[in-house]
């Protein structure tokens, strides 16, 4: 008598071709992935509408207007005159109130960047709004490859900020994309690879600065020190490229900003929108910065969330946030998209009742719908 055919992975299908039935069935979605890749489809749709609208009712010269900054930056050190105060002859950045006092408010290094840049066709324009967008881009994919659901609801939350950042070429899409690699090396293990993209992130745009304490109150303390090394390298480098007190300036930039009235786009317009006194508005990003830094102290064993505070601060602690700012909050979702295991006393990962944690990247939940309960093993 001969034995019936072995199903493949235990499934047999009616007429005992084995495997077939359950090559098929992968193929079926379920409520949850269909609700998934539908808000990831909303998303898109809705991220495209704001886009294109953007760039067809863009005052003349809008689209592109951060790239056109950073040129400028570029042109006039490439003149021999200063990165954040205007020479003879320097075309001025308007503002609403007429125009900036100063000429630019990132780091040096970004000057000393394009200095090459404008070199290029077009003084680089092209070049690095294509180059950024398509950074922003990747980070979207990236998110709706490991959490499709989480993804499509951020996609249409923060659709217009993302829109904004698109069509300004801001740096923060680099920074954005940056940041989720960085994290995936820390999931991964390779804290001082993620340490040196952060320290040179923060050196292109200030803010992923606070990362360096995440690392810090984690208990990453050599990879901590190494983003400072790189910083005070990437530092000597803005210093070679400009002049030697141009950190100096850097520094006076940013208390002025510190010190002046928050912009409507940040923490200001949201205590706006609770019907806070004005005279706060000024205070509430330094508040929130404080707390958020006590706060990440307090979740240092909770490294995903720790994390993902300090993603909120970019924005919300920043004086000078614009419209895009809170396309960052993107970065926030990285902990849940490659989960890290809880730390514990040493920096041991470890889950409940000190059996060491499995690995749980691919673990199903409401915002990665991908994997089947099924196809998670125990340890």
């Amino acid at each position: 008598m001969k034995g019936r055919p072995a199903a493949v992975g235990g499934v047999e299908s009616a007429n005992g071709d084995p495997g077939l039935r359950g090559s098929s069935a992968r193929f079926v979605p379920t409520p949850l992935q269909l609700l998934a890749w539908t808000t990831v489809a909303f998303g898109l749709c809705f991220l495209g509408y704001v886009f294109w609208y953007l760039m067809t009712h863009a005052l003349a010269g809008a689209p592109g207007r951060d790239v056109h900054n950073y040129i400028l930056a570029g042109l006039r050190l490439n003149v021999g005159h200063p990165l954040y105060t205007y020479g003879p002859g320097d075309e001025r950045i308007p503002t609403g109130d007429g125009f900036s006092e100063y000429a630019l408010y990132s780091p040096p290094l970004i000057g000393v960047l394009f200095r090459l840049i404008v070199l290029l066709p077009a003084n680089g324009e092209y070049v690095w709004w294509i180059a950024m967008d398509a950074l922003e881009l990747l980070a979207i994919a990236m998110l709706i490859r490991r959490a499709p659901l989480l993804a499509g609801v951020a996609l249409l939350v923060l659709g217009v900020p993302i829109g904004v950042l698109l069509e300004f070429g801001n740096v923060d899409c680099l920074v954005a994309c940056g940041m989720l690699v960085a994290w995936r090396w820390l999931v991964d293990g390779h804290d001082d690879r993620a340490a040196i993209l952060i320290a040179v992130l923060a050196s292109l745009k200030l803010t992923p600065v606070i990362f360096v304490w995440w690392l810090f109150v984690t208990g990453r303390r050599r990879a901590a020190a190494v983003a400072i090394g790189v910083g005070v390298v990437c530092a000597l480098v803005a210093m070679a490229g400009t002049e030697p007190l141009i950190m100096a300036k850097f520094v006076q930039v940013t208390t002025s900003n510190v010190a002046g009235s928050a912009t409507t786009t940040g923490a200001a317009g949201l205590a706006a929108m609770l019907g806070l006194p004005g005279a706060l508005y000024a205070w509430l990003p330094r508040v929130i910065l404080v707390v958020g830094i006590g706060a990440m102290w307090v979740l240092r064993r909770r490294p995903g969330l720790s994390f993902a505070i300090g993603a909120a601060l970019m924005w919300l602690a920043s004086p000078v946030a614009s419209v895009h700012t809170p396309a960052l909050l993107l970065v926030a979702l990285a902990p849940q998209a490659w989960p890290m295991a809880r730390a514990v006393a040493g920096g041991k990962p470890q889950s409940s009742g000190g059996i060491a944690a499995p690995d749980r990247s691919r673990a199903a939940s409401i915002a990665n719908p991908e994997v089947a309960p099924g196809a998670i093993s125990s340890t």
